[in-house]
């Protein structure tokens, strides 16, 4: 045991255990949860995917966790802090959750599913490499959100602005929000819906000269 836990903390930085997988634990998520809580970890990263859907444990030990270099599903379950998540290396799915903040989070590597929580803010977030249906959602403030690797729905949602917003590979829809202005779009991979306040003086093909736009503008 004692050549295992070595070997579970070789990677240990100053302030977080780093978890090489699951595979070093028989019993996998259960196993992972004795080992936290007995080593009483505050903060830690695993570098495997984490499938919690099935899962039928207590999920309060998750709070301490920093980073997952695989994907992250937590859909529907019942759980309400993720404070110390700072990056997701494949999709982030927590959907129908208890979850009201994700303060810290910087990356997702995939898509990103939240709708069902009430989550207002992501004020961290730079980079989603997927998909984000914020559709309906109470989310106001994307303020350091530069890209977005699949597509951008904000659509009736309370946003007032993306002021940093870079580029979008797939659709980008902002209808019936509150934004006014999208200062640093460069690229929008296919189509662009906008609301009845952004880019209204321009025509089309000016619209065209600022911002790449590989399908439709639409009003």
């Amino acid at each position: 045991m004692k050549d295992l836990i070595k070997k579970i903390l070789k990677e240990e930085t100053e302030e977080v255990f780093v978890i090489p997988g699951l595979s070093f634990f028989p019993d996998e998520i259960d196993g992972l949860r004795n080992f936290i809580q007995k080593k009483n970890i505050k903060r830690w990263s695993l570098a495997d995917d984490l499938d919690l859907r099935w899962y039928e444990g207590d999920l309060t030990w998750f709070e301490g966790l920093v980073s997952v270099s695989g994907h992250l599903d937590f859909e529907g379950k019942l759980i309400e802090s993720l404070d110390n998540l700072q990056s997701v290396g494949g999709y982030l799915d927590i959907k129908s959750t208890q979850i009201k903040s994700l303060p810290n989070l910087q990356s997702v590597g995939s898509f990103f599913q939240l709708r069902g929580t009430e989550i207002k803010s992501l004020p961290k977030l730079q980079s989603v490499g997927g998909n984000m249906d914020l559709r309906g959602t109470p989310i106001k403030d994307l303020t350091n959100l530069q890209s977005v690797g699949g597509s951008l729905d904000l659509e009736r949602t309370p946003i007032k602005g993306l002021p940093n917003l870079q580029s979008v590979d797939d659709y980008l829809d902002i209808r019936g929000t509150q934004i006014k202005s999208l200062p640093k779009l460069q690229s929008v991979g296919t189509n662009l819906w906008l609301n009845k306040y952004v880019l209204k003086e321009y025509t089309d093909e000016e619209i065209r000269d600022m911002i790449n736009v590989g399908g439709r503008i639409i009003r």
